[in-house]
This record gives structure tokens, sequence and C-alpha cells, in this order.
């Protein structure tokens, strides 16, 4: 089924909004954590910046994965959504792998940091939200894997938002390591997400079948479709957004 004009731009407007606020994000908590010398709220900047490249590999993959059929894709070019969550992944892990090297730096000298990163880490997890509830609506409805991966992206940042806010304010209260172990903290969720991202995406690279649960919802419909007596051989697989 074909979206009309108005549902395939929706994609897109989400995360053109979701590149400017972490364009903003990326640019205001790596100042702020330099200015406060917080090695959490600089690794959180990481993710946000990790989040905009994120935002345009996705916005490239929306753009290929909604044009019509040709002669070299007659199942369509849903696969550019997969490609695309695959580069997140890997964008992601490195960017976790960077933050590591960052922190590890600082932890032998922790400093702490001051008030004003507080704040930065508080707006960025109400914003970050705000974009996963947003973005993974949409690609829930719209059954598209790259947005979903997109708004896990948000959400990890939240997370990774929080580990800072912990570890910063640990460090205020006289527990200075706290904000140099949040930012390994910080490292491992982006790490993870990339890892999960990147296995789903080579699942459906390498054309694995589709989850069984989806098999049996087909299975299931085929039985309650009138004069059908016997079926066999029934065969899955993901196209992007498609199944």
């Amino acid at each position: 089924m074909e979206l009309d004009s108005k549902q395939s731009s929706l994609p897109k407007s989400i995360t053109i909004l979701g590149f400017i606020a972490n364009l903003l994000l990326a640019i205001g908590k790596g100042f702020v954590g330099y200015i406060a010398q917080s090695s959490a709220l600089i690794a959180d900047a990481g993710h946000s910046l990790s989040d905009l490249f994120s935002d345009l590999i996705t916005y490239w993959s929306l753009h290929f994965s909604q044009q019509p059929r040709d002669e070299n894709h007659p199942y369509g070019h849903g696969r550019f959504e997969t490609v695309g969550s695959f580069i997140i992944a890997l964008m992601l892990i490195a960017t976790g792998i960077g933050v590591v090297w960052h922190t590890f730096q600082r932890i032998e000298s922790p400093v702490i940091p001051g008030e004003l990163a507080l704040w930065a880490a508080g707006i960025s997890i109400v914003i970050k939200e705000l974009l996963y509830q947003l973005t993974h609506r949409i690609g829930k409805k719209q059954n598209s894997r790259i947005l979903i991966a997109n708004a896990w992206h948000h959400r990890s940042d939240a997370v990774s938002s929080i580990a800072a806010l912990i570890g910063i304010t640990g460090a205020t209260l006289g527990f200075p390591m706290l904000d140099p172990i949040a930012g390994f903290l910080v490292a491992g969720l982006i790490i993870k997400s990339g890892v999960d991202i990147g296995y789903s995406s080579i699942r459906e690279l390498t054309d694995e079948v589709a989850e069984q649960e989806v098999i049996e919802k087909i299975l299931q419909t085929l039985e309650g479709i009138e004069g059908v007596e016997h079926f066999h051989q029934v065969r899955a697989r993901r196209m992007g957004p498609h199944l």
C-alpha cells in the first residue's frame, strides 16, 4: 500500500524537527559541559551529536525508501531504511567508544561540575523524551523501522541525560567520581543501543524470516478465509516498512 503525500511527508517532518533539536542540544550541552567541567554532560553532548547524524541518515533513508518500484527494485526500496538503521548502529557504537576514551582521560582528575550543568541535563531529558514520544508514535503508525530506531535513539539520549544528571548531582554533593562514572554509564547505553539496532538490521539484510508471531498471524488469517482447505510453505520476509 502506497502512502499519500501527507503521510509520506510526516516522517520527514518529525526527522527535521529532531535534527534541529539535536543540533541545539549538542551545541548547548557541549558548551555548558565544557564551562562547567562535566565529563558526563560532555559525553551526553556526544550522544546528541550522534543523534544529529542519525537524523540525517534517517532522512536520507526515508527519501529513498519512499521511491516507487522500478525495474531494478521490483519489491520497492524499503531496504534503504534497513541500510540506514545499520549505519546509525555503527555511528552509535563509534560514538560510545569515543565517549569512553574521553571519560577515561578525565577519571584520574575528576572535577566538580557547576550548577549550570544540572539545568542543561534536565532540559535535555524533557526535550528528548518528547522527541521519542512523537517519533515512536509516527514510526509505529507507519510501520517504519528506521523511525522506531531513531525514536529509541532519542530515548537512549534521554536516559543518558538522566545518568548525567545523577552523576552531576552526586559530584556537586561531594562525590566527584560519580561524574566520570556516569560518563562510562552513558557510553555503555550508547554502545548497547548501537548493538541492538545493528543486530536487528543485519537480520533483515540477510533475509532472516519474519518473527514467529508474524507468521502465526498470517496462518490464522489464511485459516479464516472461506474456501481455503490447505496451505503450506508459507514464507515472509521484511522489506523496510513492508512485509
